[in-house]
């Protein structure tokens, strides 16, 4: 059997995944010139390759994913899912994205059937922050926009963006959850190793990505904008990590993400490299 993978032009299409057998998935990204594949595009693709094996009423509520290699942006992505409990109320699924060089990515992801009950928020967001209709707009290679209201590494990491995706996603809970997916991969290894001494001069580290939660408190539409309140928690053994609320605009939480990644000083040349 021969796959043709449809070319990838945003969001919409970058979730649009092949079924090359049953429970596995193939899935493309743009070729950004970056070589990697961005972190978020493997999260949100395997997150949508779980959902296609589950019953429609059950909608993620959280994921926990390691990044095991770099991923290669000119290659495809195999997703193989594995069903490891259908509930009434909870179901679970694992799934490992594979290139040619081995596994890039294992997730396990959590879903649930909407349920009555209380809803009590006890956190709000920042305040005094500018609506980003006054913010002026960051470059991205990326299938979203957004504009960072702050950084700031002293005293403690902090930072405050807003994001949303491009195109009109429509209704589907589900893609809207992988599109969250994606987005919450964008700041975090950022905001983690920022309290380095060297943090923020990117040249001069090396630093990867190495796990990502994401937790879905509420229903989202992540083609409205978005506010991620980012926190960086310090660094040791060569890691940090990093803690986001993430708010509609009208101050709901509706999701919380954590990130943790590897910082080291890049070893110059003339030391052996």
């Amino acid at each position: 059997m021969t796959i043709s993978l449809a070319t990838v032009t945003d969001l919409r299409t970058l979730l649009e995944l092949d079924p090359v057998k049953p429970d596995a998935f193939l899935g493309a990204g743009p070729d950004l010139g970056w070589g990697r594949i961005y972190g978020g595009q493997v999260v949100a693709q395997a997150l949508r390759a779980a959902t296609l094996t589950v019953e429609r009423e059950h909608r993620p509520h959280s994921l926990h994913a390691y990044f095991v290699r770099a991923g290669d942006e000119r290659q495809p992505v195999l997703y193989e899912v594995e069903r490891v409990r259908d509930g009434r109320s909870f179901t679970t699924r694992q799934v490992v994205a594979y290139q040619a060089g081995g596994a890039i990515l294992n997730l396990i992801a959590s879903f649930q059937v909407d349920e009555e009950g209380e809803d009590v928020q006890s956190i709000r967001p920042p305040g005094d922050v500018p609506p980003p209709e006054e913010l002026p707009p960051q470059t991205t290679d990326l299938f979203f926009e957004h504009r960072i209201v702050g950084y700031e590494r002293r005293p403690e990491a902090h930072a405050i963006t807003w994001m949303r995706v491009v195109e009109d996603l429509g209704d589907d809970p589900t893609l809207h959850a992988c599109a969250l997916a994606y987005l919450s991969d964008e700041h975090p290894l950022g905001v983690a190793i920022l309290p380095h001494s060297l943090g923020g001069q990117w040249d001069r580290l090396m630093s990867a990505s190495l796990d990502h939660a994401l937790w879905f408190h509420r229903p989202v539409r992540t083609d409205q904008w978005l506010l991620f309140d980012l926190a960086g928690h310090g660094v040791a053994n060569a890691r940090g990590l990093a803690v986001a609320r993430v708010f509609t605009a009208d101050g709901v939480h509706v999701a919380s993400v954590a990130q943790e990644g590897l910082v080291r000083p890049r070893r110059s040349v003339s030391a052996g490299d």
